[in-house]
């Protein structure tokens, strides 16, 4: 069964839309897809009440104390750091860091728990995999499977709206497809706040964006592969826009938005540089990132970077 509805009933107040697919709903029906397809490029979120991805008794022990997984949890928890999973390699970055408070921190992880957080990680990436090619064929052999990311420690404050941006790992004008599954080992819920469509909200802070070419010392981190690439204008575009969304307090205040509870046994998925969302609680996640080149959506002119070149009026990539 599937059900199509608005996250928010006032639509004139321009919140995204929300493709609800039940358990037991046939991912391989073509109306199935048909409609998740349309959801996903037209910027909504595609939501699994039961999403399928479960952990064992023993993985769920495993991650009820942080304690159990991390030789040192932060002094200042608040959804970060995160644990990143390279599918490349099969193993977790050992030294992945975060900014907390202007201090910059990792997730020291045990040796005792390493093995047990990999397979999990592991396996999340290959269910991930299944589902994609289960509701969008056409994006399977395009798509490039990126980072899975674990996310243990509790979010204590609200994360403004935002679109994501690429940091290190720039997109270079593909989508990031995700998929986001809420693992918490007591039931606790994941909620996000989710707001107005990609084209206001980057017709409200264009003017604003100044951009440049990339720096010399990106250029040859680039090729020394310290970073995944150089960022390309659209790259720039969009973590101008991210940035100055973020920080505009009149705009965290007064945007349009909506909240979404995702219970523990959930998933979501989203392309996260069209939808705006931001998350307010929860602790335990797991998500996996791709990328999604435009020349293989069904509609390209829907991508954000299609949108994004409209609006300037210039190539991007």
């Amino acid at each position: 069964m599937v059900n199509e509805e608005h996250v928010a009933k006032d639509e004139e107040a321009g919140i995204l839309k929300m493709l609800t697919i039940e358990p037991g709903t046939d991912l391989l029906a073509a109306e199935v897809r048909r409609m998740a397809i349309q959801t996903l490029e037209g910027g909504g979120l595609i939501y699994l009440p039961k999403g399928g991805f479960e952990l064992s008794e023993r993985e769920r022990v495993l991650i009820s104390d942080t304690a159990n997984i991390l030789t040192r949890v932060p002094d200042v928890e608040n959804g970060k750091p995160t644990i990143i999973f390279d599918p490349e390699s099969g193993h977790i970055k050992k030294y992945h860091y975060a900014q907390i408070q202007g201090k910059m921190m990792r997730a020291q992880i045990k040796d005792t728990a390493r093995p047990d957080l990999e397979a999990i990680m592991a396996r999340y990436g290959q269910w991930t995999e299944s589902i994609i090619a289960q509701l969008f064929p056409s994006y399977q052999q395009a798509l490039d499977r990126k980072r899975v990311t674990y996310r243990p420690f509790p979010r204590n404050s609200t994360q403004a709206l935002h679109i994501d941006s690429s940091y290190g790992y720039p997109t270079q004008g593909r989508s990031m497809l995700r998929v986001f599954t809420n693992i918490n080992p007591v039931n606790r819920l994941r909620i996000w706040q989710l707001g107005e469509p990609f084209e206001p909200f980057v017709q409200r802070f264009l003017p604003d964006v100044k951009v440049s070419g990339p720096s010399w010392l990106s250029i040859l981190l680039a090729r020394i592969g310290l970073i995944d690439g150089v960022k390309t204008k659209y790259d720039q575009y969009i973590a101008a826009l991210r940035a100055l969304g973020m920080r505009d307090k009149e705009y965290q205040v007064s945007a349009p938005r909506e909240l979404m509870e995702f219970p523990a046994g959930s998933s979501w998925i989203a392309i996260t540089d069209l939808v705006l969302h931001g998350a307010i609680s929860g602790q335990h996640s797991l998500d996996q990132t791709f990328y999604l080149p435009v020349e293989a959506m069904n509609d390209p002119s829907r991508s954000p970077l299609r949108i994004l070149e409209r609006l300037i009026g210039e190539a991007l990539v």
